[in-house]
């Protein structure tokens, strides 16, 4: 397993890239009414499945994603920011400073 700190470049780059014009340009995404155990929900459609990304008003734990990426390649590549997870922090004003965890 990779050390945070030794995390790709690249990786993330591309999911940045991805999630900008690819989910922000031809998906939908719907913020749930209700918050869930603490979490803002949305749900993400018009990719090849519907996803759900849960994040934390408080920044008390990371942005989940239900994406296969997000379980797999982006955790270990990008520290778990998949391209749906991206989309919606540059979406939702009120989350994107938590983008910055992408980068530190």
């Amino acid at each position: 397993m990779k050390k945070q700190e030794d995390f790709n470049l690249k990786a993330r780059d591309d999911r940045f890239f991805r999630a900008a014009y690819t989910v922000l340009s031809h998906y939908r995404i719907k913020k749930r009414p209700n918050p869930e155990n603490g979490f803002a929900v949305f749900d993400i459609r018009g990719g090849t499945s519907d996803y759900v990304v849960r994040i934390h008003p408080e920044w008390a734990a990371p942005p989940q994603c239900s994406c296969p990426d997000a379980e797999n390649r982006a955790r270990d590549n990008a520290r778990g920011y998949c391209k749906h997870i991206i989309a919606v922090l540059l979406s939702e004003k009120e989350f994107s400073c938590q983008l910055l965890e992408a980068f530190l």
